[in-house]
């Protein structure tokens, strides 16, 4: 297991995901994806902040957890079978979908703040799934 792996890739996806904004189309949904999740991002952060909710900080949690994914596939690169991963990765989806969704119902006040910060938070758990799926397997693109 490597500690090393798992700092590198924390650091890589942020660095990885928004610059994909100056690029949109580059490389197709590869690229669009993270694009739309930087836009809805800026659209989430500043409706948030003309109309603030506490509540809107509970959107940390689903980017911590894309974040805690790909740790895990730094610490296990190379070493999980394909078909263990994609079982952690729909999981991963999974937890993710229901997280986000909850967390735009309970937002009532913020609505459009909360519907764009899911946005981002999907998008982001995507591109997390994406990278971890290339580390857990060792085969990068």
């Amino acid at each position: 297991m490597s500690v090393g792996n798992a700092i590198w890739l924390l650091l890589a996806l942020p660095s990885w995901y928004f610059p994909s904004v100056l690029i949109p189309f580059e490389a197709g949904p590869l690229t669009a994806i993270p694009a739309i999740g930087v836009i809805s991002l800026v659209i989430g952060v500043v409706v948030g902040i003309i109309r603030p909710k506490r509540q809107l900080l509970f959107f940390l949690i689903p980017a911590v957890l894309s974040e805690a994914l790909v740790a895990l596939a730094g610490v296990f690169r190379g070493r999980v079978a394909d078909a263990a991963s994609q079982a952690i990765l729909l999981g991963f989806l999974a937890l993710q979908l229901l997280l986000v969704s909850y967390l735009i119902y309970r937002v009532r006040n913020a609505r459009v703040a909360a519907v764009a910060l899911g946005v981002f938070s999907l998008s982001y758990a995507f591109f997390a799934m994406f990278i971890a799926s290339m580390a857990f397997s060792d085969v990068w693109l």
